[in-house]
This record gives structure tokens, sequence and C-alpha cells, in this order.
């Protein structure tokens, strides 16, 4: 199944168990009160939808890299960014599941920045802003710049490797 339509199949999904929910709920009322395990399970289904499809595009994204680490050139470089921008899509659709569930707040940090935020790596659209509290790397630009300030100190980064970036 393409992105495009995966992204799409999430969207019904998720305004099919919106429209389920709400008839549920009208019914409910009628006999005095809401299906509470009716609304769990359709909860569920609309978050497996949108976790199943982020999984399948983040698979897709992890090809497109290994493609472009064995392969280099322009075209695998634009079908990589490609592919992390559909994996994006379903994964940003998950993020409403956030709220009222800690448990997800755990991890989250370490799924949407892995293995470190956009920013540091290349450029970003102005709206990305230039800082955050959470990383004092969040915009330098690794790409652009062979040297970053971190810390107060000087980083040598003309050479990306993973040492480097898991500092």
């Amino acid at each position: 199944m393409n992105s495009g339509l995966r992204s799409w199949t999430t969207t019904l999904v998720a305004a099919g168990g919106l429209l389920v929910s709400a008839g549920l709920a009208q019914a409910a009322s009628a006999q005095g009160g809401p299906d509470k395990q009716a609304i769990i399970a359709t909860y569920a289904d609309i978050a497996h939808a949108g976790y199943t499809d982020s999984v399948a595009l983040a698979r897709d994204l992890q090809k497109a890299v290994d493609t472009l680490i064995a392969t280099p050139s322009a075209a695998q470089m634009a079908a990589a960014r490609q592919a992390w921008l559909a994996a994006r899509v379903p994964y940003m659709q998950t993020e409403v599941f956030r709220f009222g569930n800690a448990i997800v707040d755990d991890w989250e940090g370490k799924v949407n920045a892995w293995p470190l935020d956009e920013g540091l790596i290349d450029y970003v659209a102005p709206a990305y802003g230039n800082s955050s509290n959470g990383n004092p790397v969040y915009a330098a630009n690794v790409i652009a710049n062979p040297e970053i300030r971190v810390g107060g100190k000087t980083v040598d980064a003309a050479q990306l490797t993973k040492a480097l970036l898991a500092d």
C-alpha cells in the first residue's frame, strides 16, 4: 500500500471511528449512558490504525536511508527526504493519543527526535524556530556548519559519525 493510500486509510478509519463513537454515544444516551467499553475499543482501533501506518512508513524510511547509505546520490537523498516526510504524517496524527496517556510521553521524545532533532542535521523552515529548552543544538545544521558550539565548546562536525551524533 503506498504512503498516500495509508494516510487516507488512517484518516478514514479515524473519521469513521469518530462517527461510530458519536453514534454510540447518541444511542447510549437514550439508554442511560455511554457504552464505555465501546468507546475504549473505538479509541484503541483508531490508535492502532495510526500506529500501524506509522510503523509501515518508518520501515519504508529505513529502506530509503539504507539505499542512500549504500548508493549515495542526489536522487537517493531526495527519495530519503520524501520517505521521511511521508513517515511523519501518520506519526504526527498519533500525537492526539498523547493527551491523557502519560506512558506515551515517557518514550515520545525518544521516537520523535530519533536519533536527533531535524534542525541539527539540516536546514529547517523558519517556523521551526531557533531554540529549544531541551536541546541546545536544536537548529545547529551540521550539514551547513562544519563546526558548532555546544556547551561553550567548539565541536568539529566536519565528519558526521555515530559517535558525534550520540554525544
